[in-house]
């Protein structure tokens, strides 16, 4: 976290292994609540191979500025695509989609 503290750092990406995996996710969280507390400014993002309806009641969503959500598929590669490898991703703006939410709470 110190090391992001640097005016030309200006987010974190969360990738692979799978920052959402079960036995990930609790240290995940961690980080992107650290993040976000010392970095408010600083975009957060991850990409994991769930779907985020799968795993929506996660806490992490609260820190998150970007998930990109998805398992990458070869036969959907597309090198024209933003952010993402396939077209089955989708990039996901995580503030517009809590807007409707009341909360996000459960503990991993």
């Amino acid at each position: 976290l110190d090391l992001c503290k640097e005016e030309y750092i200006v987010g974190l990406s969360m990738l692979g292994g799978e920052p959402m995996h079960p036995k990930n996710i609790s240290g995940s969280t961690k980080l992107a609540k650290m993040f976000k507390e010392r970095y408010p400014e600083k975009s957060l993002w991850s990409w994991t191979g769930f779907t985020y309806e799968t795993i929506k009641d996660y806490e992490i969503f609260n820190y998150l500025d970007v998930l990109v959500d998805g398992q990458f598929k070869k036969d959907l590669f597309d090198p024209r695509l933003h952010w993402k490898g396939s077209s089955n991703q989708r990039v996901i703006d995580m503030k517009e989609t809590l807007k409707n939410i009341i909360y996000v709470k459960k503990t991993e």
